[in-house]
């Protein structure tokens, strides 16, 4: 380059990210040490030589040499030799294009040919008359040894494709010779697997011979890599792990090669903008983070949000034609197969009764949506409930979590409850219910749905449902609890399923007005991802069947504690006295987890254990010796087996319930509550569990287990209560009080 050349900014910041490159920068090294050795060459010849001529012809018959050897195409054996003069231009189009599936190029057969010219070249000079010559690690070739883990293979073998054997050399500096094979294991429709990529090492370390051709092929790919606008790549293999594919988009490649399987090349068709992998991951990173479609654009290297809108019709529009019927809707499946391999051993053991029936759960979820200008429009989508303008899903899912089919939306007024919507589904066959569902199958409901229940026994369906109190009822009968618990041990998975849902944020957020026509393709499109990748959320337990012939036994029997207590007329404040635990008749015994489990049959109230126990012992620190923990002993002589434990009611403040407790040193014989469920006999209420948790099993944790949300009150201020009334005094009559503006 002359010396009054002058290089923009844009050049030499470009120029200082190459340099960046440590592959790229050891390369220029060597083109800078071979580019002098050719000007102390030429210095040489002219000071030797008397006649300017013979120098100009040497230093011209250098330089065409050279671009010889730069613009030297790659071609197959049999092209001519005239076929090698062809333009840079041409060259470039042809070597980023280059697939290995065309045949081998001059480039690497040049190359390999090479290899046994390293071993005679002088390892102190980095050039020759063939090209440069550089260190780097070379990994085993072999027809039977795999390349990465470098075992005897076993076919079916892979052949590492061109692509990978440079990526490898560019970013690793390992040479892998051509035709070196891999297990199958490691690839992915054909390329490594990004972890096989980092795995694979080389197998020795040596000085290697690489003609121009493969140094300007090797610096194109550079060039391409630091030119690309893209900030989140999914074409390129190796640039996303698993892990960060399903931050992104909430499944891993392996997932996004099998929904891209089912989607032809003419529904998604690769352009400038997109590829059929990114625009699914496109729509997947709408529905997983929730960001509006400008920040889409920025992180996808797409020109504008517009773009990225027609890319979510198009897909959604592809999956929902091509993948979705597969995965969700009553006609993907039958009844045989969601009873055989969608329905939990404990679901059909409690509610069957030697019938093999199809078990379904219903609900409805909540969308919140943005308010209408259409004043219809607003009052049919705002909930007196939720105080909020929202739309109602109603899912249908099996005793695992399967989801058998997604209605609606629905709108959320008084006229739209859960009990409607499902009489309107099924009056008028959505989905062709009416043809799916046989006589006696079994719908498991919550309270919601009981103006539906005439409906459904018209229709010769079974309700399994919590049964609801009457008026003026503030506490569940014993049998009416009981047999509550039958149903709702079993109804949560619906719950689960519609969390699930909304770990994709679109639809945990306010969802524009503008979009509400996508909202049905969307959570089909997402609950058939989740049934096409599903994973049981009901596990087998060694103790299931203990805890269903537990349930069983218990089912019909009465509250004996509640009952005593009634009798004896032993709820009366006076006699109960606040104690300590240490100053009790009797020991309270000491029970593992597994035990408590036998008693709540259930881990909802475990876990809501902890929280109960922390107010009322107004400590986080739950595993301290000297913790206060207030319980009650009873006077009666009666009833010296018996505590008392007052906890505060975690949804309404002046609310406080009584718990009841029996035991002897070994086991815990009773108990009743006050609160609503407390009658019951099948597992126990949260309050109950509280008592039994703390007293019997985490204070003699050697640990405490204290969770982030028990520290948040250090953060936050609370106002205290002072009146704004003060008494009035001789001295305060003669002030004068005026406003200043």
């Amino acid at each position: 380059m002359p010396t009054d050349c002058f290089i923009c900014n844009t050049c030499r910041w470009m120029y200082n990210k190459w340099e960046a490159n440590l592959g790229l920068n050891q390369i220029l090294l060597q083109i800078d040490m071979l580019s002098q050795d050719d000007d102390g060459m030429t210095e040489e010849k002219d000071e030797s030589s008397n006649e300017n001529a013979s120098g100009d012809v040497g230093t011209d018959s250098n330089d065409n040499s050279d671009d010889e050897m730069i613009n030297d195409e790659e071609s197959d054996e049999n092209s001519s030799n005239d076929s090698k003069a062809k333009s840079n231009h041409k060259y470039d189009n042809e070597m980023i294009d280059d697939e290995e599936s065309n045949g081998s190029s001059p480039s690497d057969s040049e190359m390999d040919c090479n290899d046994d010219n390293a071993s005679v070249t002088d390892k102190s000079s980095f050039t020759s008359k063939d090209g440069l010559k550089l260190p780097t690690g070379i990994s085993i070739s072999s027809k039977s040894q795999c390349c990465v883990c470098r075992i005897q293979m076993v076919p079916p073998t892979i052949t590492i494709k061109k692509e990978d054997r440079s990526n490898i050399f560019i970013r690793r500096n390992i040479f892998i010779p051509k035709g070196s094979r891999c297990c199958k294991i490691h690839t992915s429709n054909g390329y490594l697997l990004r972890e096989d990529f980092f795995k694979l090492t080389a197998y020795k370390d040596d000085y290697r011979i690489f003609n121009l051709n493969y140094i300007v092929n090797t610096m194109q790919k550079l060039r391409k890599m630091v030119n690309s606008n893209k900030n989140v790549d999914f074409d390129d293999p190796l640039s996303l792990s698993d892990i960060e594919y399903k931050n992104l988009t909430g499944f891993t490649r392996t997932q996004h090669d099998h929904v891209l399987s089912y989607i032809p090349a003419s529904a998604l068709k690769t352009s400038i903008n997109r590829s059929p992998r990114c625009a699914i991951t496109c729509l997947l990173m709408k529905l997983r983070l929730g960001v509006s479609n400008s920040v889409l654009a920025s992180m996808l290297g797409i020109d504008n949000k517009r773009k990225v809108t027609d890319i979510i019709h198009s897909t959604s529009a592809a999956l929902i034609k091509y993948f979705v019927p597969h995965y969700l809707g009553l006609a993907h499946i039958n009844r045989e197969e969601i009873i055989k391999k969608h329905t939990s051993s404990i679901a059909t053991r409690l509610l069957t009764e030697n019938r093999n029936p199809c078990i379904l759960v219903l609900d409805g979820t909540y969308l919140y949506i943005q308010k209408s200008r259409n004043n219809q429009m607003q009052r049919k989508t705002f909930n007196l409930h939720k105080n909020r303008s929202l739309i109602k899903p109603m899912v249908a899912v099996t005793t695992t979590g399967y989801i058998v089919s997604v209605f609606g939306p629905f709108f959320s007024d008084n006229s739209n409850n859960d009990a409607s919507i499902l009489k309107h589904i099924m009056i008028n066959n959505y989905d062709d219910i009416l043809q799916w569902v046989e006589e006696n199958d079994i719908m498991i409901l919550d309270r919601g749905f009981r103006d539906s229940l005439g409906v459904l026994k018209s229709l010769g369906i079974d309700v399994a449902m919590p049964l609801f109190f009457g008026p003026k009822q503030n506490q569940s009968d014993v049998q009416d609890a009981n047999n509550s618990r039958f149903v709702t041990i079993l109804r949560w998975v619906v719950e689960s399923v519609n969390a699930r849902i909304k770990r994709f944020k679109w639809f945990n957020q306010v969802i524009p007005n503008s979009s509400l026509p996508s909202v049905q393709d969307f959570i089909c499109i997402v609950a058939a991802l989740l049934n096409c990748f599903h994973v049981s959320m009901v596990t087998p337990s060694p103790n299931d069947d203990e805890t269903i012939r537990r349930m069983n036994s218990l089912r019909t029997q009465n509250n004996t504690l509640q009952i005593f207590l009634t009798d004896y007329n032993l709820t009366r404040n006076s006699i109960w006295n606040v104690t300590d635990i240490h100053n009790l008749v009797q020991s309270f015994p000491k029970l593992s987890m597994v035990d408590l489990r036998m008693i709540t049959l259930g881990v909802y109230q475990l876990k809501r254990a902890g929280s109960y126990a922390e107010e009322h012992a107004d400590s986080i620190d739950l595993t301290d010796p000297h913790l206060e923990f207030p319980i009650q002993s009873c006077t009666d002589t009666n009833a010296h087996d018996i505590i008392r434990i007052r906890f505060q009611s975690a949804h309404k403040k002046p609310s406080q319930y009584y718990t009841y407790i029996q035991f002897d040193p070994n086991q815990i014989l009773a108990w009743y509550c006050t609160c609503r469920s407390g009658p019951r006999v099948v597992g126990c209420c949260s309050h109950v569990a509280a008592g039994i948790w703390f007293l019997g099993y985490e204070r003699h944790q050697l640990e405490t287990n204290q969770q982030p949300s028990s520290t948040n009150f250090a953060n936050l201020h609370y106002c205290d209560s002072i009146s704004d009334y003060e008494d009035s005094s001789d001295e305060d009559n003669d002030a004068r009080y005026s406003s200043t503006r």
